[in-house]
């Protein structure tokens, strides 16, 4: 017969004769857990095998244990007798890849984004005071329990309904989808305001109900709005990114979902103080209304009122009927006056005095015509005699010539004409043909520029064009 701690020195001795002083395996990680030492598990399809990795390691290796990360782990293997544990003793950590359910979780999350079930607008809004909350859990589970305590705390009011479902293996996925889709369907008749779905802390692995499509599209279809609070608060599952709002830890969803008792008392006191203070308000102002309208010579003494009315009604009678006399007075004489206005335009009176009047027209128009005449007459002979007196003719009687070029432009200066250039020579009594030979000196005249060419170009010979002989550009 051997002691436990023969035992476990058997077992320690065939480990270290078994196992080499240093493997390498290849495993999935899970459970990880930080205190000081980062302590995990490494598993495989068919195993699992606990890990440690010391505080003074942990600082030197170049991956740090993750969640669903599948690495190379190097180190030895150890027997911890007081606990009966086997552990890796890890010294390496090397990265594989991201782990299988790792891959499947965040492409089941893509999918459900790219479909808009993840769309923060399609959030429902949660009740703000609800009658009754069901709560699809585990009635074994610590987390029921910190629900019903919360809730007993805050409003015991608030109805729970705890309906019972596995949380963690393969048939929890169909039971908290059936779970969800019957509460939706029967919300109204059971009087049920919200759903939680909730469960404690776990592994991935032990979360990967909640991570199943039937349960996301339970809570998607829900009537109710949907709170989801699974794991811890690192820990983030499918149903909790569909749910209408995802809360870190069981007792934070029920804090969500439960008013506070205590803060609706003050808020009803509060409220009660306002309307107590406006009542006493509104009834203070009515009174004062009351005794100012009791106070008004209409309510203390109707009859003084009414022989004021009366006394006006009677005022307004004989203005009335003074106006009324007036009013026909009026009317009476504007008739007399239409009359005469109407005898003064009978037909025959107008037309004897248009006649008239077209008859004097007819002779102060003929005398201002026979005006009008005269006066142009005197006036055109003077015109005619003044531009008779300075007109080109007499200009030429008096000896000048006027010389201008083969098209008719005048010829005020040598400079506008070249040698060879054809002019002509207005006389009094014929016109004189010449050429340019050259040009004198004239020392009163400018001189253009030696080094700029004459921006006029010479004269075509061309036909003289038709104009009047009298219009020779003296003016």
């Amino acid at each position: 017969m051997l002691t436990i701690t023969q035992l476990a020195a058997r077992i320690d001795a065939a480990l270290k004769g078994g196992v080499p002083g240093r493997v390498k395996v290849v495993g999935e990680i899970s459970n990880v857990s930080n205190r000081t030492h980062w302590y995990f598990s490494l598993k495989d399809e068919g195993a699992l095998i606990a890990a440690v990795a010391f505080a003074s390691t942990a600082r030197k290796l170049r991956v740090l244990p993750t969640q669903g990360d599948r690495v190379i782990a190097t180190g030895r293997l150890d027997f911890f007798a007081p606990s009966g544990r086997v552990s890796l003793i890890v010294d390496e950590l090397e990265p594989v890849g991201q782990g299988s359910l790792e891959r499947e979780l965040k492409a089941r999350v893509e999918a459900l984004r790219e479909r808009g079930w993840l769309d923060p607008e399609t959030k429902r809004p949660l009740p703000a005071f609800p009658r009754a909350i069901a709560v699809v859990t585990s009635k074994d589970g610590a987390a029921v329990q910190d629900v019903i305590d919360t809730a007993r705390r805050r409003c015991p009011a608030v109805t729970l309904c705890i309906v019972d479902v596995r949380v963690q293996g393969e048939r929890a996925a169909p039971e908290v989808a059936e779970a969800v889709r019957l509460l939706s369907t029967h919300a109204r008749r059971l009087g049920i305001d919200a759903i939680l779905v909730t469960r404690g802390g776990g592994s991935l692995e032990d979360l990967w109900a909640f991570n199943e499509l039937p349960v996301a599209e339970a809570i998607r279809n829900a009537t109710v709005p949907v709170v989801a609070a699974i794991g811890h608060e690192t820990d983030t599952t499918i149903a909790e990114l569909v749910a209408d709002w995802r809360a870190a830890t069981p007792t934070q969803a029920a804090m969500r979902l439960i008013p506070d008792r205590a803060a609706l008392e003050e808020q009803l006191d509060a409220q009660s103080r306002r309307i107590a203070t406006a009542a006493r308000q509104h009834a203070i102002a009515e009174r004062k209304r009351l005794s100012m309208l009791a106070n008004r010579p209409s309510l203390r003494d109707p009859a003084r009122v009414l022989d004021a009315h009366r006394d006006r009604l009677v005022s307004l009678i004989r203005r009335l009927d003074a106006g009324a006399r007036a009013r026909v007075l009026h009317a009476e004489r504007r008739l007399h006056r239409a009359a005469s206005r109407l005898e003064r335009h009978r037909p025959g009176v107008i037309q004897a005095r248009r006649e008239e009047s077209l008859n004097a027209m007819q002779d102060r128009l003929a005398r201002a015509v026979r005006t009008r005449l005269r006066l142009g007459a005197e006036s055109l002979d003077a015109l005619h005699r003044e531009l008779h007196a300075v007109g080109p003719d007499q200009v030429l009687a008096r000896g000048f010539s006027v010389t201008t070029t083969a098209d008719g432009r005048l010829v005020r200066d040598p400079t506008q004409v070249r040698p060879g250039d054809e002019l002509l020579t207005r006389l009094r009594s014929g016109t004189i043909r010449s050429g340019v030979l050259g040009q004198s000196e004239n020392p009163a005249a400018p001189q253009p520029a030696p080094d700029r060419p004459s921006a006029r170009p010479p004269a075509r010979r061309s036909k003289p064009a038709p104009r009047d002989d009298r219009q020779l550009g003296l003016f």
